[in-house]
């Protein structure tokens, strides 16, 4: 199993979601949800959307702290070898990437995004 990483805008007046987007790497595995959920200290729920906004100050966190301390996450890596840092970081990289290329066309105010 795995998370659906995307990215979308929300219909004005309405509760619903339209995707434009997913990043490159946009399945990453459930066995990362605890080191995402350490490193970005966001207790996100999967299928929620968030404000990319908000959610881009958090995924450049993990960013940063997967590269800069990644001996306290080693703990994270699942112990079935399905995901490790690597692959968080590459998830956590891609999604920054989609976010900042459709703020490009769309303010990221109006911009959301899931798991």
């Amino acid at each position: 199993m795995s998370y659906d990483l995307r990215i979308a805008v929300k219909v004005d007046g309405t509760d619903i979601f339209a995707q434009i987007a997913e990043p490159e790497y946009a399945n990453p595995t459930y066995n990362l949800g605890d080191m995402f959920r350490a490193c970005m200290d966001w207790d996100y729920t999967q299928s929620e959307f968030y404000p990319c906004s908000e959610a881009i100050t958090k995924v450049e966190r993990g960013i940063r702290e997967l590269r800069t301390n990644k001996s306290a996450y080693i703990k994270y890596n699942p112990s079935n070898g399905w995901g490790d840092i690597s692959s968080a970081l590459k998830a956590l990289e891609c999604l920054r990437e989609c976010i900042y290329e459709q703020a490009e066309e769309i303010p990221i105010e109006h911009l959301w995004m899931a798991w």
